[in-house]
């Protein structure tokens, strides 16, 4: 019996098939500098320290980043919205978000609501899917230390005007976070003009690497943002049990 071609209509969780070059160039790394990179002077963690560093480069390239260093390597998109979510969010803090956001930033940020007694704000979206910005820079109190939204949804297929939006947490002085699971590798992302201060991406998506990649784009400034209203800073952590609560993306 004749073998049906496979139609792959999943590319929102994973895109596939792969490029070649995706498979020769993870082929290439574990024949020549698959050790750990940062641990060791000899040969094969220097090469895999640089392999990293250009990784870096390239990113900040693409997402137009002043700095490579400022981008911090996950498992995915949900790694990076959690540490991000969870690092800069204190008892008592507020935090705006949509109606269409993920599971990976919807199920921490209630998680939070629970353990820490923080106040959030859902803001709808109208009955075309699109969000206008009047009603986040609306929700936005002095208690707010983070905005939190999607930049392309994965239900609705629509489009956020992260631009806009940016201009006016910038003016208020909240940091904003962009999850742009759906979006990197697909649409322009211009970290510096949109005035992200946090971007939680997939690298197994738009920018088709393999799976257990990701990455958080750390701005310089945005925990100042979020603790301008606090005495001390408190540092970023991982918060490993919404994490597990969190959908996978």
């Amino acid at each position: 019996m004749k073998e049906r071609p496979l139609i792959y209509l999943d590319n929102a969780a994973t895109s596939w098939p792969k490029p070649p070059g995706v498979m020769e160039a993870m082929e290439k790394t574990m024949r020549e500098s698959a050790a750990n990179p940062g641990r060791g002077s000899h040969e094969m963690a220097v090469k895999a320290s640089r392999v990293l560093f250009e990784g870096r480069k390239m990113l900040a390239r693409l997402f137009k980043i002043a700095n490579p260093n400022d981008i911090a390597f996950m498992l995915n998109t949900t790694h990076a919205l959690n540490q991000a979510i969870q690092g800069l969010l204190s008892p008592g803090d507020h935090i705006v978000t949509t109606a269409m956001e993920h599971n990976s930033v919807r199920r921490p940020i209630e998680a939070l609501k629970r353990k820490l007694g923080i106040q959030v704000t859902y803001v709808p979206v109208g009955t075309d899917g699109i969000l206008n910005p009047d009603d986040i820079r609306q929700a936005i109190t002095p208690s707010t230390k983070l905005v939190a939204l999607t930049h392309s949804s994965n239900l609705l297929g629509t489009i956020t005007p992260i631009g806009d939006i940016g201009a006016l947490t910038r003016a208020a002085g909240v940091p904003l976070l962009v999850d742009a699971a759906q979006s990197a590798g697909v649409l322009e992302i211009d970290v510096e003009a949109m005035n992200i201060d946090l971007l939680a991406f997939p690298g197994h998506k738009g920018l088709m690497g393999p799976q257990g990649t990701g990455g958080l784009v750390h701005q310089a400034g945005a925990r100042a943002r979020a603790a301008h209203a606090r005495r001390h800073r408190k540092p970023f952590r991982i918060a490993r049990a919404a994490f597990y609560e969190a959908g996978q993306v």
